[in-house]
Parts: C-alpha cells; structure tokens; sequence
C-alpha cells in the first residue's frame, strides 16, 4: 500500500477538494491542461498517485461512505480533473458514454449551467475537451442519473489487494 502523500493530501484537500470551497476546486479542475503542458510536478505526482489509490481501492472510505463509494467519487475527481480516460489500470473504469448523461460529477453540477452565460469561465473548453456539451449536462441535471452499484466480484477483489499489500483492511 502507497502511504498518502503531503503532495496528494495537500491537492486533495486544496485545489481538489469540492467539499470545502467550490470556486478553488472549479478553478483547479479548468487549470489542470495549462499545469500538466507546463509540466508542473506537484500535479504530475498527484495524478499519479490519484490512479494509483482508484486502481489498488487504498484511500480509506469517507466517513459514512463504502469503499466503493469512495472509489467512485475518486473517478469522478479524475474525470473533472484529468478527462474522459480512464485512469492507468482501472478495475472498474465509467463507462464512456455515461459522464455527463447518467453519470454527473461536481464540476458539472456547479459549473456547468444550460447555457456559458451561466457557467464558469472556463466551462466550454472544459466541456469540449470531454465531449460534452452545456445543454447535454444541464439536461442531465433534471433527468434520471444514476450511481453505479458495486459490482459482483468487488469484494473478492479487495480482499486479494489487501492480501497483496496494496490496501488496508
């Protein structure tokens, strides 16, 4: 099991932390192209260590949360920061053809509105860069979304990472 790293403890509960300040995490996820084509380390790692932590289930569950719920709200952080592909080696990858129709994120519920009048800055190259359109997530909004139920097989799967040393129990 990869230990939390200060890196990724500080971008996941800074930049990319929707629960604690909205703007900064809207920010962030906008940011994220014009940081990666600079190179910028500190993003790089995070990234990194994101996939790492979805691929081996390490991050511990969120209070009140199953570890896959947890998995799957750090695919959704993936996709609002880094894009439509899956992340390296991910067991159970979104399937393409959900994010932004039956599968909504944080990014897209508070930045994307019906229209770019209504949504951040940002959110046209944002949403272009996913294949998305303002008025296909807006519509999305009021229709029926889904969260994906744990899949067979997801606890034999955590049990053979764990027994691998890749996560705690």
């Amino acid at each position: 099991m990869i230990p939390r790293s200060q890196n990724f403890r500080g971008y996941l509960g800074g930049w990319f932390s929707a629960e604690t300040d909205l703007r900064l995490y809207i920010e962030a996820c906008e940011r994220v192209p014009a940081w990666l084509a600079e190179s910028n380390q500190g993003v790089l790692d995070f990234r990194a260590e994101l996939a790492t932590h979805i691929r081996e289930s390490s991050l511990p569950p969120r209070p009140n949360d199953s570890q896959w719920g947890t998995d799957e709200w750090l695919r959704d952080l993936w996709f609002d920061a880094f894009g439509p592909e899956a992340p390296p080696g991910d067991p159970y990858p979104v399937p393409a053809d959900q994010w932004g129709r039956e599968r909504l994120t944080d990014y897209m519920l508070h930045a994307v509105d019906e229209d770019e009048e209504g949504s951040s800055e940002g959110a046209a190259a944002w949403l272009a860069a996913r294949g998305l359109t303002a008025q296909g997530v807006y519509d999305a909004v009021s229709g029926e979304t889904v969260r994906r139920p744990e899949p067979e097989g997801y606890a034999e799967h955590l049990r053979r990472l764990t027994e691998a040393g890749l996560r705690e129990a």
